[in-house]
């Protein structure tokens, strides 16, 4: 097969490679917070970050996983490959709604509950 036919491919499945750890780290950084910090900096509260950074986390790491392990198609790379999107995936959409609420939560949400607890934790 000929790389640059499925570079589209690649790159969704880099950046989902890169997508899941980080959508678990947010659950984790979310869990360890306390929770009049949501509130105090204007954003959703605790319970709601959770619940967003934890369904991303969810469908990243299921999602792949489903598509490559339920279809006689998918068998090795190209078919771990193609779960992560275009028509591998009929759940593409929730996919893509993850990476941007994991990715709102990491630059929006998370500084500034850091700053507002006075900044010293950081992981």
């Amino acid at each position: 097969m000929n790389v640059l036919e499925h570079l589209d491919s690649l790159v969704l499945f880099v950046i989902g490679i890169a997508a899941a750890p980080v959508a678990a780290y947010a659950f984790i950084h979310a869990l360890r917070q306390r929770s009049d910090a949501f509130t105090a900096v204007g954003k959703l509260t605790k319970n709601a970050w959770l619940g967003i950074t934890g369904a991303s986390a969810f469908f990243m790491l299921l999602i792949p996983l489903f598509g490559a392990l339920t279809s006689v198609s998918y068998a090795g790379f190209w078919g771990v490959v193609a779960a992560f999107q275009g028509p591998g995936s009929s759940m593409t959409l929730f996919w893509l709604a993850g990476v941007v609420a994991v990715s709102v939560y990491i630059v929006d949400v998370k500084p500034a509950i850091v700053g507002v607890q006075g900044g010293g934790q950081r992981w």
